[in-house]
Formats: structure tokens, sequence, C-alpha cells
């Protein structure tokens, strides 16, 4: 009966070891997934910048040619810049923002109900 106890206390230490490392990597699992969205989006936002970046260069550079004065092509884009600027450094925006929390919330989710499903099998 001793050698039981003993045996069950064993088999008991390996299965709370295995229980600890099947955690570890599934938070590190989940934890890959999170940061690879994360870059996607930043990498996202980062070229759609450079392409408005250009597109508001070119603009400016046409309405320059229609008022007669390059100057004038630039001011016009720059004063919108700076309206919509005002408007983001506003309360409004967190609308944008808790859709993109609202979002990642929703993929981080699945990710986790996809693991959970998979270990119940």
């Amino acid at each position: 009966m001793n050698e039981s106890i003993k045996e069950l206390a064993r088999d008991l230490k390996e299965y709370i070891e295995l229980r600890f490392d099947w955690i570890a990597i599934n938070a590190s699992e989940v934890l890959s997934h999170l940061v690879s969205i994360i870059l996607q989006k930043v990498f996202a936002i980062l070229l759609l910048g450079i392409a408005l970046f250009f597109l508001l260069f070119a603009l400016a550079q046409y309405l320059g040619a229609l008022m007669g004065n390059p100057v004038f092509g630039y001011l016009s884009i720059g004063s919108i810049l700076l309206l919509l600027s005002l408007f983001f450094l506003s309360n409004s925006p967190k609308f944008f923002f808790s859709r993109m929390k609202e979002s990642l919330t929703h993929e981080l989710s699945n990710k986790l109900l996809v693991k959970k499903k998979d270990h119940e099998q």
C-alpha cells in the first residue's frame, strides 16, 4: 500500500508538471499570435501612411498648379491636415480605437477558443 501511495504521488507530480508545461506552451503560442497580429496591423498602418503621404504630396502639387503658385497647394493640404489633426486630438476618435481594441480582442479570443476546443478533443 505504501508503494502505491508513492506511485500515486509520482504520477500526480508528473501530471502537475505536464499541466504547467502545457499552460506555458499554450500561453507562449497565444502571445506570439497576438504579437504577430499587432505587427501586421502596425506594418499595414505604416504602409498606409506612406501611401497617404505620397498621395497628399501629389495633390498639393496639382492644387498648386491649379492655383498658379505651388505654395498655395501646400498651404491648402497643410490646413486640411491641421484640421484633421485637431479632430483626432479631440475626444471623438475613441470610437476608432475602441473598434481596433475590439478587433484585437476578438482575434485573441478566437485563438484561445480554438486552442481550448483542440485540447478537449
